[in-house]
């Protein structure tokens, strides 16, 4: 069969770890389908976290050199700068330069487009790019599809202008777990347009196994049981709910590490860690990148994700494969996925006590949980890598450019 042209859009590269999955998400797939033997070009922005950009933060610099391309494992990356860092991290506004004027000459060019996540301009901008030049584009909403948590009238605002329609004009919808399904059933995406494929992980960043006793350099004593929430600091991934489950602990000398950059939670969370005592036992690491993010989650005994309507969870995944048992909220996805595959519990959604009863569970037996997530690691693997992930989105691909 034929290598295709296929163009990702998305508002983050990899790069960009202040934004949470969706970019390593994205870059997994691009790699992937790159070693498969398509033509895969990126298009993202320069956002990186709350105070970087990928590159100067000259906007009039990169623009005179517009786009900044380079090229990573076969994939060819292209950059848009910004108009505002600060809209772009604080609002999750994208303003690109320069994405309109590439995409009005190249958009027919290729065969099929992905498009990352329902709210973002970069999407909408290919969207309507992609019509006119009548090029097929599927889109992965990975959680993105129902208005929830924040900036809920912007996002009205959004679906009424421009998100509806990027939605329903979408040639197949990507949901990631059969949680995601329903809530693209909710939003009135016609199920024959739907394809279950799940996340991929990149399994290369596990070789070597990642190492131990990284966060022992952080004040944590020898021998101390650790419990780690590592994730953005949003209301949705409640926070709260671990803080108060760690103040029930009966084992004084554990310690709590929450890993993660504010996105709006860490200052209440800190307030409450102060109001409940747990300040000399609470470490705040701040944003974790790359292999140092595997190290932590390698060194925790129990990695706490007590997120709501969350309809994947890549940390409870990472988590297994570093070696590390994991407690999900057991209301989306993300148990749905943990069920499958063991190595972990599922508490009811904000539920305090059944929270602590299971941290205890796992503090109680750290060795026989360590095998149990070592055991889930190889149905991880066997479900989730990247090369079995892209085989099917290949299909895809290849389904939706056959009937257009």
């Amino acid at each position: 069969m034929r290598p295709l042209r296929v163009l990702h859009v998305t508002p983050y590269s990899a790069e960009a770890w202040g934004y949470g999955g969706i970019p390593r998400l994205a870059d997994s797939l691009a790699r992937g389908l790159a070693r498969r033997g398509h033509e895969v070009t990126v298009c993202a922005t320069d956002v990186c976290d709350s105070s970087t950009r990928l590159h100067s933060n000259d906007v009039r610099a990169r623009y005179r050199a517009w786009p900044p391309t380079r090229t990573r494992d076969g994939v060819v990356l292209r950059v848009f700068p910004n108009v505002s860092n600060r809209l772009a991290y604080q609002t999750q506004l994208f303003i690109p330069i320069g994405l309109g004027k590439y995409l009005r000459r190249s958009a027919g060019t290729f065969d099929v487009a992905h498009l990352h996540a329902c709210r973002n301009l970069p999407g909408a901008i290919a969207a309507r790019h992609l019509r006119k030049a009548g090029v097929p584009y599927v889109l992965a909403p990975n959680g993105t599809a129902l208005r929830l948590e924040r900036r809920l009238f912007a996002k009205r605002v959004f679906d009424v202008a421009v998100g509806t329609r990027l939605v329903h004009d979408a040639a197949r919808v990507i949901a990631v777990s059969d949680a995601e399904c329903r809530q693209l059933q909710r939003v009135g995406v016609d199920g024959d347009a739907v394809r279950l494929i799940p996340n991929p992980i990149d399994l290369d960043e596990f070789t070597p196994p990642p190492s131990r006793g990284g966060l022992r350099c952080r004040g944590i004593p020898p021998g101390a049981p650790i419990v780690l929430f590592l994730g953005q600091l949003t209301p949705r991934k409640r926070i709260d709910v671990l803080i108060r489950a760690f103040a029930r602990l009966r084992r004084s000398d554990s310690r709590l590490v929450i890993a993660g950059n504010d996105m709006g939670s860490e200052a209440r969370a800190r307030a409450l860690v102060s109001a409940l005592g747990l300040a000399e036992r609470t470490c705040f690491t701040g944003l974790l990148r790359g292999r140092e993010r595997l190290e932590a989650l390698a060194d925790a005994d129990v990695v706490v994700y007590p997120s709501e309507h969350e309809i994947f969870g890549l940390v409870p995944l990472e988590a297994l494969l570093s070696g590390t048992a994991v407690i999900v909220s057991d209301d989306s996805g993300c148990a749905e996925v943990v069920r499958g595959t063991g190595g972990g519990q599922l508490t009811p959604p904000g539920d305090v006590a059944s929270v602590a009863a299971a941290i205890e569970r796992v503090l109680d037996a750290p060795t026989a949980w360590r095998q149990m997530a070592a055991d889930a690691a190889v149905r991880v693997r066997a479900a989730y890598g990247c090369g079995e992930v892209c085989a099917r989105v290949d299909d895809l691909y290849r389904e939706v450019v056959a009937a257009s």
